[in-house]
């Protein structure tokens, strides 16, 4: 997931042009604040990723109790046209930092920079990107 970070702020002109023609948000806005956050957003739940521990609890009765993190299965998401970028990796940094599998929707109007994440992601040999 680091390395999908860093092939993000290599590509930051071209992610920033495609959310611009896509969604006519500024280029420039896009440059400076939806692009780097996505990546931000990115590096954070990849550092969470190997923190997160079963906890064992104390009861009231005498039972042993804790929690297990483990993937649930499929995640689906929906992202809405606005903010293209940022949405997709709100959603799906958390699921893949989980071991998750998920579907993504991008919204029918800005599905550019969904579909050059995708293609990043299978750089870097994420995981199997279709």
């Amino acid at each position: 997931m680091v390395k999908w970070a860093s092939l993000i702020e290599q590509n930051i002109e071209e992610i920033a042009a495609l959310d611009t023609i896509d969604g006519g948000k500024l280029y420039s806005w896009c440059k400076s604040v939806d692009v780097p956050e996505a990546s931000n957003i990115l590096r954070y739940y990849a550092g969470a990723a190997d923190k997160v521990h079963g906890e064992v609890f104390k009861t009231s009765r005498n039972l042993h109790m804790y929690t297990l993190m483990e993937p649930i299965g499929v995640v689906g998401h929906i992202i809405p046209w606005n903010f293209p970028t940022i949405m997709f990796f709100a959603k799906a940094a958390p699921c893949l930092a989980a071991g998750c599998t998920m579907v993504l929707k991008p919204a029918e109007q800005t599905p550019l920079s969904s579909l050059f994440f995708a293609h990043l992601a299978k750089e870097v040999r994420l995981k199997k990107i279709y």
